[in-house]
C-alpha cells in the first residue's frame, strides 16, 4: 500500500459547485483505481492524501499534476503504509472553514491567523498525515 500527499493552488479559485462535479468524477475514477484519500481546499489552496497500489496512485498524480485547474503542485510526502488511513472514502472533502481550522492548528506554537493552514502544515511535515486525520473525525 501507497499513499502521496500534495499540494497545489488553484489559479483562479474553485467555486463549491465545481468542486462537488470534480468530487463526483473523482469519486467513480478512484473506486476503480482502487484509490483512496482525502481533499482539502481553503482559499484556492488544495491539499490531497492518495491512498492505494503505488502504481495507480503515481498515475493518478501525473494527471492531476498536468490538470490546468492547479499550478504550483508539489508532492509533500510520498511512500509505503501498512494500512489506509481513509479506506471507507474513495474521496472523502473538506472545505475548511474557522471551526476546522481551530481544530487543526491547536498546538501549532506557530500558527497565526494570518497564516493559511494549509501552508502551515506544509512547513510542518510531521504533521500532515495527524492533520488530514484530525479533519476526517469532523466529516
Amino acid at each position: 500500500m501507497y499513499e502521496l500527499l500534495y499540494t497545489s493552488v488553484s489559479p483562479k479559485g474553485l467555486p463549491e459547485s465545481e468542486l462537488a462535479s470534480i468530487l463526483e468524477l473523482a469519486r467513480i475514477k478512484n473506486k476503480k483505481l482502487g484509490i483512496t484519500g482525502m481533499l482539502v481546499y481553503h482559499d484556492r489552496e488544495i491539499m490531497q492524501i492518495l491512498e492505494g497500489e503505488e502504481g495507480p496512485v503515481k498515475e493518478l498524480f501525473n494527471v492531476i499534476s498536468r490538470d490546468e485547474r492547479h499550478t504550483s503542485v508539489k508532492i509533500f510526502y510520498q511512500g509505503n503504509i501498512e494500512q489506509r488511513a481513509f479506506a471507507d472514502w474513495s474521496m472523502a472533502f473538506k472545505l475548511l472553514d474557522d471551526k476546522s481550522i481551530a481544530e487543526i492548528t491547536e498546538g501549532y506554537e506557530d500558527y497565526s491567523l494570518g497564516m493559511s493552514p494549509i501552508s502551515m502544515i506544509k512547513d510542518n511535515p510531521n504533521h500532515g498525515r495527524k492533520a488530514f486525520t484530525t479533519i476526517l473525525k469532523s466529516l
